[in-house]
């Protein structure tokens, strides 16, 4: 048999990479196998969301932080300093509402006065006219009724104008109040965006930031490491797509112990991959690695360990070997 395939090299040669191919097709069918694969988790990057001097570092690089913890602090001066000008803003609104309230209530007491008074003008009036027609009075007492009339009559109308004009003030005033009230609530807001928290537990990245360092809106500070979803992605050729489901066991190696085998079990499946890195950042993109020969595309699928051990370091973007069993 040897002497057979020694006789014959081409053939043994086309043979054996044949039987390579076979195998390697046939394999695709039990497992898949990947060293394009890395330890993830989520990340929170924290950036000013309002402008100032860092004043305060809570936190140093690498540090290990709880829900909560204190991470930086941006000056509060100015920002208290608005607060404390739109408190006597609203303040001095509302009184200027409650004055206007106040105005409206004695302009309707001077209007029932001056209504009263027109409806007595007129029936003085009503009744001097009466008697002038039996000629029983003089035509002087009809020119005082008739001016007694008028005067009442302007009064009350005045003083209607000055019920309307009121409840106008009112609205323009309460209008104040609202704006008074929403400017306090931005300025309570800002305020409150000086003190940056964690939004998770986990780990802080290192930072360049330091005290004293100037921050516009949209400046990121810090990035958090978070304890949520610890996991692996690997990205595996599409071909292996077909056969690939959440629960299906998982061996791996982590690149921070490359000779501890864990195991663990597919979470999920990526629905969808970009085709070039300038597609929407909603999808990932997986970098095909083409030469001469187009590659399958590899689509990200995440592992979660079935426990993660306590003294076993989470290392984000550490190097990883997967072994899916179908």
């Amino acid at each position: 048999m040897i002497d057979w395939l020694m006789k014959r090299p081409a053939s043994t040669v086309l043979g054996g990479c044949l039987a390579l191919f076979l195998l390697y097709e046939l394999s695709v069918v039990f497992f898949a196998y990947t060293g394009d694969a890395y330890v993830n988790s989520d990340t929170v990057t924290l950036s000013a969301e309002i402008e100032g001097p860092i004043a305060r570092l809570d936190v140093h690089e690498n540090q290990v932080v709880a829900k909560g913890a204190p991470l930086f602090t941006i000056d509060p001066t100015p920002y208290q300093l608005a607060v404390d000008e739109s408190t006597a803003a609203l303040a001095n609104a509302e009184a200027t509402l409650a004055l206007s309230r106040d105005r409206l209530t004695a302009s309707q007491a001077d209007l029932v006065s001056a209504q009263a008074s027109e409806t007595a003008a007129r029936q003085t009036y009503n009744r001097v006219s009466s008697l002038a027609r039996s000629e029983f009075a003089s035509g002087q007492a009809i020119d005082d009724a008739t001016r007694d009339l008028a005067t009442a009559t302007a009064r009350a109308a005045a003083s209607a104008a000055d019920v309307d004009v009121a409840r106008q003030t009112i609205a323009v005033n309460a209008a104040s109040v609202q704006q008074a009230q929403a400017t306090l609530n931005r300025a309570r807001y800002q305020l409150g965006k000086t003190a940056v928290i964690a939004p998770d537990a986990g780990r802080v990245a290192p930072f360049t930031a330091r005290v004293g360092d100037y921050l516009q809106v949209g400046n990121q500070v810090l990035t958090l490491v978070t304890d949520n979803r610890r996991r692996v992605v690997a990205n595996l050729s599409e071909r292996h797509l077909a056969r690939l489901r959440p629960g299906q066991r998982v061996w791996l190696t982590l690149g921070s112990q490359p000779w501890v085998v864990h195991a663990g079990r597919v979470t999920s499946v990526a629905p969808g991959v970009a085709r070039s890195p300038t597609a929407p950042l909603t999808l990932p993109y997986v970098d095909p690695t083409t030469d001469w020969v187009r590659l399958p595309r590899r689509f990200p699928v995440d592992i979660a360990l079935d426990t993660w051990p306590a003294d076993l370091g989470f290392y984000l973007g550490a190097d990883a070997r997967v072994l899916v069993i179908f």
